[in-house]
């Protein structure tokens, strides 16, 4: 599985993306901040957007270094 949590960079970078007008980009770094990371389909789900739109801009926002990708094993029961 994979999900992304917001760093230390990400809370700074909140309000200058405010402040630049990126709104949805903002308001997912708040997301992953409220609920100590998030799947795409979680954020998507939240913010009202598609998926792939989604993953773009978490794609984006980890390449910045404001969210980190996590993958985890996930195994049968």
């Amino acid at each position: 599985m994979e999900y992304y949590v917001l760093t230390q960079s990400g809370r700074e970078a909140m309000p200058v993306l405010r402040q630049a007008e990126k709104n949805d980009e903002a308001n997912i770094l708040e997301y992953l901040g409220k609920a100590d990371g998030a799947t795409v389909e979680q954020v998507a789900d939240e913010m009202h957007l598609d998926k792939k739109t989604v993953y773009d801009k978490l794609r984006s926002l980890s390449a910045n270094r404001w969210v980190w990708r996590k993958i985890t094993k996930v195994t049968a029961f």
